[in-house]
């Protein structure tokens, strides 16, 4: 199943931390049309997936689940929450977060052209500002943007017991993340798995971000690379 190495991770986060992920949707049909990419929903296999990850989660009381507001992501929070209620966890479905989403994508249409043009290589163009900004945000923005509100979310109170803080979002918002971050290109550590996403802790004022065997921690507010 999809996800597996994203629980890993999980269960190696420190347990006196605040702890969370950004985490890519289950499976979803093709894209007919990346100038709509937003009506593409999950599979069935999908579905299943993302319910099995929420039966493995482990190490944890309680789980938030947020997610983007298009549609594929909300159906991978609600079947992550099916799992992780039969397994015993407290859940709260906190619902849709604009953050999440992908409004900083100013031209929908203009920037799915150039997707179908490029490919894969359209993140290397952004990535390196070489994407008009009326198309689409800079990269540096969107990450500073995607933390902030994953740290405000992290800093809530906990009721009670470990708390884990699941927000389900798109392929491109954790690519950001994961290379101005942790410095992982998509080139060489491929694209972004379904249901594959960064973890992190927070203590205190210093946050930990996680993918698979890279860690960096710095201490609020994140420094980014322009």
């Amino acid at each position: 199943m999809y996800g597996l190495e994203l629980l890993e991770t999980l269960g190696t986060l420190p347990a006196d931390g605040r702890s969370a992920a950004i985490l890519r949707h289950a499976a979803r049909f093709p894209i007919i049309d990346r100038t709509v990419p937003t009506l593409a929903e999950i599979t069935p296999e999908g579905a299943v997936d993302a319910e099995n990850f929420g039966r493995l989660i482990s190490g944890f009381d309680r789980v938030r689940l947020f997610h983007s507001p298009v549609k594929r992501c909300r159906q991978t929070a609600e079947s992550i929450a099916c799992g992780a209620q039969k397994a015993g966890l407290a859940v709260e479905h906190l619902g849709p977060e604009a953050a999440l989403g992908v409004d900083y994508i100013l031209d929908l249409a203009k920037a799915g052209r150039l997707t179908e043009q490029h490919d894969e290589h359209f993140v290397r163009l952004w990535m390196a500002g070489q994407v008009a900004p009326e198309v689409i945000q800079s990269t540096t923005q969107i990450a500073e943007a995607k933390l902030g509100y994953l740290t405000r979310k992290l800093r809530a109170p906990v009721i009670a017991g470990r708390r884990l803080d699941l927000h389900v979002s798109h392929d491109w918002n954790i690519l950001t993340l994961r290379e101005l971050m942790l410095g992982i290109r998509h080139e060489e550590a491929g694209w972004l798995d379904y249901l594959d996403g960064v973890a992190f802790s927070l203590n205190g004022d210093r946050l930990e971000a996680v993918y698979r065997g890279h860690r960096r921690d710095q201490t609020l507010p994140w420094s980014f690379a322009g």
